[in-house]
């Protein structure tokens, strides 16, 4: 997956407005406030994917701190590139809280294909799913999946399908790709709720030619 360089002013401007020009509601309201930076978190995180320092760059333009490196890095993946960063809001009494980490890298555990990742999760201590769930289905159409514990978008492209199944984790969307030829994509999009957090994650997949 070549890390996209262009720099798209559409979606960057929009994001610009939702995350950093607040509307008087969100100006003493820790949810209107969370839900406006959460799309503007994931517009710029589709804009720039799947080159997760370029996330970081312009989120850090529109308003994120900085992005620090991880610690850790996640089985089956080699991480090449991205960072965390968080916004609080306050006013008053009220606050709220978002964390964001973009990553972007290879799938090691994927077997035969040369599978690239681009990742972007976001956590708030606010209610924002629901929200979310009306931004992606406007995105993707209804979610593939819902249940108790998550709501799934799953997308293919490039000559690759998927079912429900495939929806089940981020190891099962990647398997769809185990004998796809290069370029096909796979997009998964997770809204869940642990440890008292909502929780969105975006990840793409994207097979690429063998080296």
């Amino acid at each position: 997956m070549t890390p996209s360089r262009v720099f798209r002013p559409g979606l960057i401007a929009l994001a610009l407005a939702a995350s950093l020009a607040a509307p008087a509601l969100a100006q003493d309201d820790p949810v209107a406030w969370s839900t406006q930076a959460a799309r503007g978190a994931f517009d710029l995180c589709r804009s720039d994917a799947p080159d997760a320092a370029r996330v970081a760059e312009h989120g850090e333009v529109w308003g994120w701190p900085h992005f620090s490196g991880y610690l850790q890095h996640p089985k089956g993946y080699e991480r090449q590139a991205g960072g965390e960063s968080r916004r609080d809001f306050t006013a008053g009494t009220k606050s709220a809280f978002l964390e964001l980490g973009v990553q972007s890298g290879q799938v090691t555990a994927a077997e035969p294909a040369q599978v690239h990742y681009f990742r972007c999760d976001l956590a708030a201590d606010q209610s924002i799913d629901g929200d979310l769930e009306a931004y992606f289905t406007d995105l993707y159409g209804p979610p593939i999946s819902k249940t108790s514990e998550a709501t799934v978008w799953l997308k293919a492209e490039g000559g690759v399908s998927v079912t429900a199944d495939d929806a089940a984790s981020d190891d099962t969307a990647v398997k769809t790709l185990s004998s796809a030829g290069a370029g096909a994509r796979v997009t998964r999009v997770e809204l869940s709720h642990q440890l008292g957090l909502d929780r969105a994650k975006l990840s793409v997949f994207e097979t690429a030619a063998a080296s």
